[in-house]
Parts: C-alpha cells; structure tokens; sequence
C-alpha cells in the first residue's frame, strides 16, 4: 500500500515539475500552445503607430454588450519564441482590468492579439518586464510583434 502511494506521490510531483512553463503560480489560465499568428504579419514591437483596429490605452467603466460583441473573441498570445511560434494563448474576456499580470511566462519573445472582428479594443494591452515597470504598448490586433525591449519580457498590464 506505501509503495502504491509513493509511486502516484512521485508520478504527481514528477508532472507537476514540468506541466507548467510558468515562472510562478498564476490565477490566469493559459490554454495550450498555438501556432495560430504564425502566418500574421510579423514587426518589431515600436515600430509601427497605431492604426484603425488599434488597442487604446484609455480607462473604461465596463463593457457594453454591443461593444462586447465586436471585441470578442479576443485572443492575447504571449510566445517564448519570436515570430508567434509555439505561443500560450489567453482569453481576453477573462482578463482583470486596470491589472498588471506579472510574469506570466518566463520570456515573452513575441505577442500578438487574435481578433476575428479586427476591431481594435477599447483598453490598451501592454507587454512589459521589470516588475510591471517597463512597458510597451500592442498597438493593433492580427499582427505579431517580436519584442526587443532590452529588458526581459514577463509582464502583461491591461488599461
């Protein structure tokens, strides 16, 4: 009986160890990897101004339902490896507001923000590190964005 549970106590640890390239514990549920914006457009991220379907970096009370329905599904991909390969992907519905998510992958090597409506959203979508310090804006959505901050990217803040 001791070795079965020792056998299952290892097996748990063992998976746990490696399940998860979370730099530490999140409440943010990242879903499996994707090459989905693999084929998008690919820029430095700073390099290009915002456009009409841009991400806006003002402050909103909620979301209308109309509005909802244009901005969702809204999907934001943080990816360890540049040009929006192998990325984790996040649902932007369940995204807190007014919120810095502090390292949510080890390394944030590019990002983009999947949008089937290509409207834009109504808040700003940062990436960042340094502790919710140093950030810069996801200026539009369906395109990937390689980062080279000089800093290490860990970091995503919503406004």
């Amino acid at each position: 009986m001791f070795a079965a549970f020792t056998i299952v106590a290892l097996t748990f640890f063992a998976g746990a160890a490696t399940a998860s390239p979370l730099a530490h514990s999140s409440s943010v549920p990242l879903g499996a990897l994707t090459n989905e914006a693999a084929s998008l457009p690919v820029v430095d991220l700073g390099s290009i101004a915002a456009k009409a379907n841009a991400t806006l970096s003002a402050t909103h009370e909620g979301i209308h339902t109309d509005l909802a329905q244009a901005i969702y599904p809204a999907t934001l991909l943080l990816c360890p490896l540049g040009s929006c390969i192998s990325c984790f992907p996040l649902d932007m519905s369940i995204l807190p507001p007014n919120t810095c998510l502090a390292e949510q992958i080890s390394n944030i090597a590019s990002v983009s923000i999947i949008q089937p409506s290509n409207a834009g959203l109504p808040y700003g979508v940062f990436v960042g590190g340094g502790d919710c310090s140093i950030f810069e804006a996801i200026p539009t959505v369906n395109t990937c964005f390689n980062i080279n901050m000089g800093v290490t990217a860990t970091d995503i803040a919503i406004n």
